[in-house]
């Protein structure tokens, strides 16, 4: 059986994380070797009176770390089921261009799979919103696999 590198975005939004955590159990993870867990911290550069200013800046990223760090190992284990007998990989960086940042990621690593979850936006207001799933399913160089928010009405 195929051997899957599988990569899961993770966001920071609650309700995105959600419908990782129920696709996570329902996943056959028994053909999967490595899973990596990535987050990348949009890093942006804003012009004030007295120049430009980075943020999050090299310091404030360094103290921030631990604690994304911390984020994603608990996620990971709200996604992953205890019988889960691969490798756990986790992955914090910071990017101008997280989607980008990505895409580069899933090169290096030769990703089979990357898991993302959407917040559904449709008609008008999805019209003008570029989204990280849209890019991924646009540019990612593996599969794309889309796990969408649990409407209930």
């Amino acid at each position: 059986m195929l051997q899957q590198n599988v990569v899961v975005a993770l966001p920071l939004e609650e309700d995105l994380l959600h419908p990782l955590y129920a696709w996570g159990k329902r996943f056959d993870w028994s053909h999967v070797k490595g899973v990596h867990f990535l987050h990348i911290v949009k890093k942006t550069i804003t012009p004030l009176e007295f120049g430009l200013v980075e943020m999050p800046d090299e310091k404030t990223y360094h103290e921030m770390a631990p604690t994304m760090e911390k984020f994603l190992r608990d996620e990971a284990r709200k996604i992953l089921p205890s019988t889960f007998k691969g490798e756990a990989y986790f992955h914090l960086a910071r990017d101008f261009n997280p989607e980008e940042g990505t895409v580069s990621f899933l090169k290096q690593i030769h990703a089979t799979v990357i898991v993302v979850s959407t917040a559904g936006k449709h008609g008008f207001e999805g019209l003008f919103h570029s989204s990280f799933t849209d890019h991924m399913v646009k540019f990612a160089p593996c599969d794309v696999f889309v796990v969408r928010p649990d409407h209930k009405t």
